[in-house]
């Protein structure tokens, strides 16, 4: 809508994207949805730092194409992206992009759905926009402060969702901002597997109604479709790539976006480990959180 694209223009002092930029991101990151789906009966795995921590060609494509295509365009710009060998460079960039090319790679060896590409742009240090694209059921949900948050139906995979339920015609959305979540309410509270088996006395909550899916881009998704309320990591060391498309997404909707130590999100670049709790939820999901979700938290 053009007068949210001028309130996100004006919503920095640092030089902000235009539609045009906000269009080629786009079309880049359908891109490369495209190559994760073409290389997916292909696949060269490799371990990073264990046998759980893996790596596939594409990651390595993928995180390529948006090195490559996002410098060029963005010349002033830090481009960092998971699959880097140093991630300290750049840092002191006012603008810095933040690429995981594939969120949930062990879901995407064994070709479930629960993956996703992600991108975020920091300016000055704070989520402004980003991208989250699901290539299986090829869902690109893109925005932020100032614009809001449009779905938009790619055809990535166009017969993925034939005779499903939830399938979508080709178009483009933009999404209403949740319902405040009430400080007493019961809420569906979407984590992560290992967070969950970090936190076992969560699933013991009377108010909290566990909800499971992959990737983080994914979690916050289901808040924005009106499938969950909540989404909480309460063992940190979540790392920058994870949240920064994320929290610009949740931002743009109108959702809070802190933990239950701050306010807010915090970016410590060069440091790339968010050590800190992170919620993402409906307005009033820090308080519920607080209220909710202090307790026994593991140390691990």
């Amino acid at each position: 809508m053009p007068k949210k694209e001028t309130a996100l223009q004006e919503s920095s002092q640092t030089q902000p994207l235009t539609g045009e930029d906000i269009d080629f991101v786009s079309k880049l990151t359908e891109e490369a949805g495209h190559l994760a789906l073409s290389m997916r009966d292909r696949l060269e795995i490799s371990e990073k730092t264990s046998p759980e921590d893996q790596v596939t060609s594409a990651d390595l494509a993928i995180s390529r194409l948006f090195k490559e295509r996002l410098q060029s365009r963005f010349r002033d710009d830090a481009v960092i992206s998971e699959e880097d060998l140093d991630h300290a460079l750049n840092h002191e960039r006012k603008r810095i992009w933040l690429i995981d090319p594939i969120d949930g790679t062990q879901n995407y060896i064994m070709d479930h759905d629960d993956y996703c590409i992600m991108v975020g742009l920091l300016i000055d240090l704070e989520p402004s926009f980003g991208w989250v694209l699901a290539p299986q059921s090829g869902r690109l949900y893109y925005g932020g402060k100032g614009f809001g948050v449009k779905r938009r139906q790619t055809d990535c995979h166009p017969h993925a969702m034939q005779g499903k339920a939830g399938a979508l015609p080709l178009g483009e959305t933009l999404l209403e901002e949740p319902p405040p979540l009430p400080l007493n309410s019961s809420a569906r509270v979407v984590m992560g597997t290992r967070d969950r088996r970090s936190n076992p006395w969560v699933k013991d909550l009377e108010k909290v109604d566990l909800v499971k899916t992959g990737s983080i881009g994914l979690k916050v998704a289901l808040i924005l479709e009106g499938e969950a309320d909540v989404f909480a990591h309460l063992s940190g060391k979540l790392k920058t790539w994870d949240t920064a498309g994320p929290a610009a997404l949740a931002l743009g909707a109108g959702l809070d976006v802190g933990g239950l130590e701050l306010d807010s999100l915090d970016f410590p670049l060069p440091e790339t480990k968010q050590e800190c709790t992170v919620i993402m939820g409906r307005k009033g999901a820090l308080a519920w959180c607080r209220k909710h979700l202090q307790g026994p938290q593991s140390n691990d």
